[in-house]
């Protein structure tokens, strides 16, 4: 049976200079050759050819067509891409003649889960991908390529592969009980079950830095009203996304960004300044305001320095999240007050004119560091992959209980560890969560 030929758009369907349709299939060369003005069946492999769009003898667009024989290409089978000028009608007149040729629209990430599907890529890649995709910092971005080029799934596979040869040989001694397993083999299996233990333990423990890398730190820019909180938001995204005013209590929602400050990215929230509510709407704002504090891992108490006292809201003080004070307007005093009681650092900026920002950027990188294992490639990227190495450690710790003991016992422990990481890099994985993943994607990935 024939696989389905499918093309998307994938680039973004917006007005622009260029845009690019990909179509990949048995028949993509034969249904791209009916509407581009030259033959593309006897041209080499990765070739890239100047032509035009045509319908009938109406020429639609003048582009540039790349094919990609199989299995020389992303998916493994035959592979067209067409740059064509970019546009919403263009785009979408010369997919429509692409679909009436025989192609049919592609799915979420359907290329890319055909790529999967015929052994050009693992899982791991796959998801790789889409981090890299959704990268926000230089650091997320290095982690994403790092796993695409196959680190992380090196290491899996050497692991697992540690875990077979174990595996072959209690198969051999339970086929052949009359040979026995010498001692020194024993040993050797100790060895190697208590390495791949501690392997996965070390990626387990470095999940928490590197979703800090990929989820950001969720950070609560806090106060009273009118002290400065949406000033120093626009002042740290390096844009007026938060309206400013002098009246008191004019936030009155919860405006999300994200933004890499210090070289942590924060995802950042500027709430409503927090007093008794003057009405319903601002009470609704002191309500959302208290709820992301509850959530937060950092806050940015923001305080006006003019003031003879530094009163703490006691949602702020009996956070715990880490804290630092911000104490704003240094552009019209010199005072300079201490750091508050259960804050762990205090700055001293002018949120108009940017005077200490890169001191509270300093403050906010030495609360997060980044160490360099933080940026490896082989720490687990999403929660998938975190619990199939729990499962996999889980089961070596029975192993390392079970040496010793019954053959078969020990057998089933090693098994299971060989399946749940293999679920993690797709050789053991189901349909189900397969789809769940390339769901993710978007259209023409």
């Amino acid at each position: 049976m024939k696989n389905e030929t499918i093309a998307a758009l994938s680039t973004a369907p917006y007005k622009a200079a260029l845009g690019v349709i990909r179509m990949s299939g048995e028949n993509a060369v034969e249904i791209a050759e009916k509407i581009f003005s030259r033959p593309l069946r006897t041209v080499r492999s990765s070739s890239v050819i100047h032509g035009n769009i045509v319908d009938g003898a109406q020429t639609v667009d003048d582009v540039l067509v790349s094919v990609f024989f199989s299995p020389s290409s992303f998916t493994g089978e035959d592979t067209v891409e067409i740059s064509c000028h970019g546009g919403v009608y263009n785009c979408s007149r010369i997919l429509r003649l692409l679909f009436k040729n025989g192609a049919r629209q592609a799915k979420n990430g359907e290329f890319t889960k055909r790529a999967f599907l015929n052994g050009k890529l693992d899982l791991l890649k796959a998801e790789a991908i889409i981090d890299l995709i959704d990268s926000e910092t230089k650091a997320e971005a290095s982690m994403a390529i790092g796993r695409l080029k196959g680190r992380l799934s090196e290491k899996i596979n050497s692991l697992r592969d540690g875990l077979l040869e174990i595996s072959a040989r209690l198969l051999a001694f339970i086929d052949y009980p009359d040979d026995d397993i010498e001692d020194t083999d024993a040993e050797e299996m100790r060895k190697t079950v208590l390495y791949t233990y501690s392997e996965l333990e070390k990626m387990i423990n470095s999940y928490d830095s590197g979703k800090l890398i990929k989820d950001g730190v969720k950070t609560v820019i806090a106060g009273k009203p009118n002290v400065g909180k949406s000033m120093l938001m626009n002042r740290l995204l390096g844009e007026d996304r938060c309206i400013v005013t002098s009246a008191a209590g004019t936030t009155r929602d919860v405006i999300e960004e994200s933004a890499q400050i210090g070289g942590v990215k924060l995802r950042l929230f500027d709430t409503a300044g927090l007093r008794d509510a003057e009405n319903e709407a601002e009470k609704i704002g002191v309500e959302k305001t208290e709820g992301k504090l509850d959530e937060a891992q950092l806050i940015l108490s923001v305080f006006d320095i003019t003031e003879k006292t530094v009163e703490i809201p006691g949602k702020i003080a009996n956070a715990a999240a880490k804290k630092i004070a911000v104490f704003n307007k240094t552009d019209i005093t010199d005072k300079r007050p201490e750091i508050p009681q259960g804050f762990d650092s205090a700055v001293y900026v002018s949120a108009k004119t940017g005077d200490g920002i890169e001191t509270l950027e300093n403050a906010i990188a030495s609360l997060f560091p980044l160490s360099h294992e933080a940026e490896s490639s082989e720490i687990p990227a999403n929660l998938r992959q975190f619990e199939c190495l729990s499962a996999a450690k889980n089961e070596l710790q029975h192993a390392v209980e079970n040496i010793g003991t019954t053959p078969d016992a020990l057998l089933c422990d090693i098994e299971g560890a060989i399946s749940a990481l293999g679920e993690m890099t797709g050789k053991t994985v189901s349909e189900e969560i397969i789809e769940n993943i390339f769901s993710r994607f978007c259209v023409g990935k």
